[in-house]
């Protein structure tokens, strides 16, 4: 029996994301078409290990799944970075995070040239995390 979806998506684990990401899976018609990676840090493992744990993850999605796209959310205040207070500035700490998705990208690329990188961020807002794209 096959079963294939179109992404995979890698996110950190953080709680407070949840909602507001499976919305945005919703709005992008992701549901039930989406292999979900949910780890501290999301990308940071597959920066620090290259052929580690979230390598190993990605390699299935794309093996059994044969998914064509890979999106990376990485988020403001992430406690496998040490959150936001580790840093200096918010700028410092978007590019810290802008200069690691990249990494993943190139890891991604390097191993899976036909898969599609994208790449997100979410920021807090009142209650809810905005989604942009990075």
């Amino acid at each position: 029996m096959g079963h294939t979806c179109s992404a995979a998506l890698l996110k950190c684990m953080d709680f407070r994301l949840t909602g507001d990401t499976c919305r945005w899976l919703e709005e992008k018609g992701l549901v039930n078409d989406c292999d979900i990676i949910s780890v501290a840090g999301a990308a940071k493992d597959l920066v620090e290990n290259p052929e580690g744990y979230v390598f190993s993850l990605i390699k299935l999605s794309v093996e059994l799944h044969h998914v064509t796209r890979l999106i990376i959310m990485h988020h403001l205040d992430c406690g496998a970075y040490g959150g936001s207070a580790a840093f200096e500035s918010l700028a410092e700490e978007r590019e810290m995070h802008r200069k690691e998705i990249q990494r993943a990208r190139e890891i991604i690329r390097g191993n899976f040239p036909a898969v599609v990188v994208e790449s997100y961020f979410l920021s807090p807002e009142g209650k809810r995390w905005t989604i942009e794209t990075m």
